[in-house]
């Protein structure tokens, strides 16, 4: 139980601790990529600015007439005007309304250095209207960061301004941090988990030794309790040979006698079944049996008190189960027969006068279902995530019709669990409730195995 408590606290522990620190490098990575495009942004804006005052200024001076001159020669507009400030790696254009290319600067032009731009790439993608912001555009395998402005006074009223930087390193420089981020999250996940698995043991350990103290002392408790117990019941079983001979009050007296001593003796082994279980002491002896044959002979054993509690017990028969060979599961005999008398006992204490409990047995391809339902006093929705805690009483009222010891419905979970099985229970309150397990027909899993 421990193990496996530990173990969830660490993969939670873990998972938090993972997710913060993921979270924390994406964050970065986002910020240092932001940090990027604001730099290249306000670089081309700062541009894109410098380059209209210039050409305002340009269009204003003699020469610039040069500028709406068709006959002047193209390739020499190209050196006729460059804007100050260009660094290697931008280019700037003009392009008049109809989208044709007044003209180029690019520092590659008189700068070895300078960055050689795929013009044949880039240009289709640079037709449309410049809106001021700043996109990213490949190209050649390259990145480049393309913007501009329209302007929209003067004389060079709807011609486009276009500048481009190339940021092919800018975001070589993020795909490495995205996979350093990444690798260094994992790495944080294991440290976080490794740390994780040593705190949730020292959380665990004061915990562990308490609840072992605490098992300990039950167990021998119970086993202590056995002697007394087995004296006083040897003690009655004289007196009781003699209860003819009695008054009625003493008959009376032994009466209550016997009954608080089976009480008694239900609850020691009740309470040494739940010690075996916590210690994983009580062995799983597993075999193939009928199931149906051992539900029988525990309907025969309940027939006394359930007649007593004036209370119907009914076998019903399926139609796809309809004779022992087909009821075989392996499973623990004893422990499976201890399971369906708790179930069905409990449906006899907590039912009415002229109520029944009926008992089913279905088949599928991998499991028998075994179906115990009761027309008893039901249980509230809310109590049913708890049914199945130790010494958990729903009601006074409840408790006032239960002569059980409050360790029932635990023991049937714990054997339920050690066969790899399932238990579900339905329930309306003044109606009935019904209890559902399902146990595979063969598993090999829990062969050997302890209840833990």
């Amino acid at each position: 139980m421990f193990k496996r408590t530990r173990t969830r606290l660490t993969r939670e522990f873990s998972l938090t601790i993972g997710i913060i620190l993921m979270i924390s490098a994406f964050f970065s990575l986002w910020m240092v990529q932001q940090m990027l495009t604001s730099t290249e942004d306000n670089q081309l804006t700062s541009l894109t600015g410098q380059y209209k005052a210039e050409l305002q200024k340009l269009i204003e001076s003699p020469k610039g007439a040069v500028l709406f001159d068709p006959a002047f020669d193209k390739n020499k507009l190209n050196s006729f005007y460059e804007p100050g400030g260009l660094q290697l790696n931008q280019m700037a254009w003009l392009f008049d309304p109809n989208g044709e290319t007044v003209f180029q600067s690019s520092i590659s032009d008189k700068n070895p250095l300078g960055v050689n731009f795929p013009l044949s790439a880039l240009l289709p993608s640079m037709h449309g209207d410049p809106d001021n912001e700043y996109r990213n555009i490949n190209a050649d395998g390259r990145t480049f960061r393309v913007g501009g402005t329209i302007i929209t006074t003067g004389k060079l009223m709807d011609y486009k301004i276009v500048v481009a930087q190339e940021v092919t390193n800018d975001y070589k420089l993020i795909t490495q941090l995205r996979w350093a981020f990444a690798g260094f999250a994992l790495l944080m996940l294991a440290a976080g988990g490794a740390a994780g698995f040593i705190l949730a043991g020292r959380a665990m350990g004061p915990i562990a030794q308490a609840f072992h103290r605490q098992e300990q002392f039950t167990s021998d408790a119970s086993h202590e309790l056995r002697t007394p117990l087995s004296i006083l019941k040897a003690a009655y079983e004289v007196l009781d040979e003699e209860r003819d001979k009695l008054p009625d009050f003493h008959r009376n007296v032994l009466m209550k006698s016997s009954r608080e001593i089976h009480h008694m003796s239900r609850l020691v082994e009740n309470l040494l079944v739940l010690a075996r279980s916590d210690n994983g002491r009580l062995d799983l002896v597993t075999s193939e049996f009928p199931l149906r044959h051992a539900i029988r002979q525990v309907m025969e054993q309940l027939q006394p008190i359930s007649a007593s509690k004036q209370v119907e017990l009914r076998w019903e028969d399926n139609h796809n189960l309809s004779d022992d060979d087909k009821a075989w599961i392996q499973a623990d005999e004893v422990r499976i027969r201890q399971l369906i008398l708790i179930l069905i006992e409990n449906a006899i204490q907590y039912n009415r006068e002229g109520g029944n409990v009926t008992v089913s047995l279905l088949r599928n391809q991998q499991n028998i279902i075994l179906i115990v339902s009761d027309t008893g006093i039901g249980i509230e929705e809310e109590h049913l995530p708890r049914i199945f805690e130790r010494f958990y009483r729903m009601d006074k009222a409840r408790t006032r019709r239960s002569e059980g010891t409050g360790l029932g419905l635990a023991i049937a979970k714990q054997i339920v669990d050690a066969h790899r099985a399932k238990i579900e229970v339905w329930s309306t309150p003044q109606v009935g409730t019904t209890f559902r397990v399902i146990l595979p027909i063969i598993s090999d899993s829990f062969q050997n195995d302890t209840l833990t």
